[in-house]
Parts: structure tokens; C-alpha cells; sequence
């Protein structure tokens, strides 16, 4: 396959400053089309890659274009019926997260890729920066051993409500803010995702969410998820069977420490622009996700990669759901009314 056709949906500031500047770089491909509602904002485009046809429609643009690949990053609410089209039209789709609002939708994603035969990937640059590359190689060393223990903490301020297309905040939170600390603790677990147990706790608007993964590895991740902080906090901790332990901090900083005392070391040449909650890793995952589009390979990150997060973002929310009943139905019981939970809730186990 020689230049792949491409065309951009939703030139906002996430394509502008991030993946507008790494599609440039990427080598192989021709930026042919651009749309986005606002027509002024879609011939912002010309600013970067003249000459090149814009409309406010992503219709219009895939039945006008001839595209090989289109790269979204829409409101996240439209992604889903948007890529959906695309696929459809035999092209192949790169959205940025979260690709839509629930695992089954997420499962007719991954359904249409496989029936269209086209590549999908998803925006997980987190995953693709240099600091988390250099944290799997380490990690996957003999002198590490097999992971064993992911502690993730992951603070933001924000959502504090619903965003559009999700039934709820914590959704919001999930999907909108967390989702790639989530796919962290699924990348690091490295097997089969076995169970999830989560509580949530709320302060006025703000939330937290403490769940624990176990996965088939043998690996468990505990996860410190919120919106009670004014500012980002991102920390990982890896924990191997030979007793050795490997940090990240949100400044891209790695601290390992050996099984025999006082073995100690830091890794810290990141720049400010390696590492971060919207920094790092794009140019990386577009190069790979085109190289798949070009050999007609799995993208690392494409849509069949998330059912695990996703499994665990439901389990969470379903758990919060009961839990929620139970308050109600306790509360019903004490006023002489009887709330009966429906059957089949539990407290986010699933079917392997």
C-alpha cells in the first residue's frame, strides 16, 4: 500500500496542539480532507496544510473523500455513531478516548472493525509515551520478575457532572479523565481480567473510587481514582516477584529499587513535554497505528484492546449502582416500605 489518504474530524484544540503537529511527522500518509461544524474552525486547517478540502459534515467527507484512514477527535459523545459510519464505508478509524460511552457499545465497535476489515485504534498516547515504554521494558526484565502488585493513584478536579452521552459522573470520571490509568493497571497486569471490587465514596461533587483488579498473571492493581484534588496527581508503583520496585511520578520520573538493600536508582531525563495528562506519546501511536493501517496489522491499542478497561469501568459503575439500592431499599425499609434490588446484582463480578 503506497501514501494513505487521510482525512481529520473535529479541529478543536486537541487536534491542533496534539495530533495535528504528530500527523505531520508521520511519514506515509496525506492529510486530503478536514471537517469540523464550525467552518471557521475546519478552514483553520489551511494554516497547516494548505490547499486541502474542508467541510462541516464528517458524511460529507467520507462519501466525497476517497479516504484509507480518518482520525477523530470530536465531542466524545458523537465518536461512536461517527466511526461506525466510517467503518462502514471500508475506512479505517483512529478516535481519540474515550471511543464511546459503554462496553456494549464498545463491543459493536469491535464487531463492525472485525466485519469491515478495517484497523481502529483509540488516542491512548499515555501508553506510547517514553517514560511508561521505558517503565514496560524495565518491567519485563528477568532481574523484575513477573509483576505482582500495581498501585495507580490518579487525581484530577475534573468532570464533576455528567458529560454529555454518560448517565453519570463517575462515568464521566472514568471515561473522561481516568480511562488511561485504568488501561495502565490492564497493560501492567499482563493476563486475563478475573474480578473487580470497587467502593465509591462522594464529597458534594467530588468523588473518589478505590477498586481492586485481579487478573490471571496473578497480578493485582489497586486503583486510587478522584476529583477531590485542585490539580493532576498521577502515581504508579510495580511491585516484581524478585522483590524489586519500579515508581512513576507525574514529571515522567522513574525511581527503580532492587531486592538487596540500598540497590537504588533514578531515571529522570524527561523533558516537560515527555510526559503529562495530555503530553507525550502522540507522535508514537499515530506512527504505529499507520504502520497497521499500512500492513494490515492489529494496532497495539485498537478496539479490542479496551474491553478489559471497559470491563472494569462497568464493574465499578455497576457496583456503585447497587450499592446506591441498597442505601434506597435500607432507607425505604426504615420508612415501612420494601425496595427489592433486581436479580443479578452483585458487586462487579462478570463472566470470564
Amino acid at each position: 500500500m503506497g501514501v494513505l489518504k487521510v482525512g481529520l474530524a473535529g479541529i478543536g484544540a486537541q487536534m491542533q496542539q496534539n495530533l495535528l503537529p504528530a500527523l505531520l511527522q508521520t511519514p506515509g500518509i496525506e492529510i486530503v480532507g478536514a471537517c469540523d461544524s464550525e467552518a471557521a474552525r475546519a478552514g483553520a486547517i489551511h494554516r497547516s496544510v494548505p490547499g486541502i478540502r474542508t467541510t462541516d459534515s464528517v458524511a460529507a467527507m467520507v462519501d466525497t473523500m476517497s479516504l484509507d484512514a480518518i482520525v477523530m477527535a470530536c465531542p466524545p459523545h458523537l465518536h461512536w455513531e461517527l466511526a461506525i459510519s466510517a467503518m462502514q464505508r471500508g475506512i479505517s478509524v483512529f478516535v481519540e478516548r474515550p471511543p464511546c460511552s459503554t462496553l456494549d457499545e464498545l463491543r459493536l465497535l469491535v464487531d463492525m472493525a472485525r466485519q469491515c476489515g478495517v484497523r481502529t485504534g483509540v488516542g491512548m498516547n499515555l501508553r506510547f509515551s517514553r517514560p511508561i515504554r521505558q517503565l514496560r521494558e524495565l518491567t519485563a526484565s528477568e532481574t523484575f520478575g513477573n509483576t505482582s502488585s500495581i498501585q495507580l493513584t490518579h487525581y484530577a478536579h475534573q468532570p464533576r457532572t455528567a458529560l454529555p452521552g454518560h448517565d453519570t459522573a463517575l462515568r464521566s470520571v472514568l471515561l473522561g479523565h481516568a480511562l488511561q490509568s485504568i488501561d495502565l493497571a490492564v497493560t501492567f497486569g499482563r493476563g486475563e481480567l478475573i474480578d473487580v471490587q470497587s467502593h465509591v465514596r462522594r464529597y458534594g461533587e467530588a468523588l473518589t473510587v478505590e477498586a481492586e483488579c485481579r487478573f490471571a498473571s496473578g497480578a493485582t492493581a489497586t486503583l486510587l481514582l478522584g476529583t477531590t484534588l485542585p490539580h493532576f496527581e498521577f502515581h504508579i508503583k510495580l511491585i516484581g516477584s524478585n522483590s524489586a520496585t519500579a515508581e512513576l511520578d507525574d514529571r515522567g520520573d522513574i525511581t527503580l529499587r532492587g531486592a538487596e538493600p540500598g540497590s537504588y536508582a533514578e531515571i529522570d531525563a524527561q523533558t516537560p513535554f515527555d510526559f503529562g495528562p495530555d503530553r507525550g506519546g502522540y507522535d508514537s501511536e499515530l506512527h504505529r497505528f499507520f504502520e497497521a493501517c499500512r500492513t494490515r496489522t492489529r494496532f497495539e491499542a485498537d478496539f479490542y484492546s479496551l474491553l478489559p478497561t471497559y470491563r472494569i469501568v462497568e464493574a465499578i459503575c455497576d457496583a456503585d449502582r447497587a450499592t446506591e439500592r441498597e442505601h434506597d431499599s435500607a432507607a425505604a425499609t426504615r420508612e415501612g416500605w420494601h425496595i427489592s434490588p433486581p436479580a443479578g446484582t452483585g458487586l462487579g463480578r462478570f463472566p470470564h
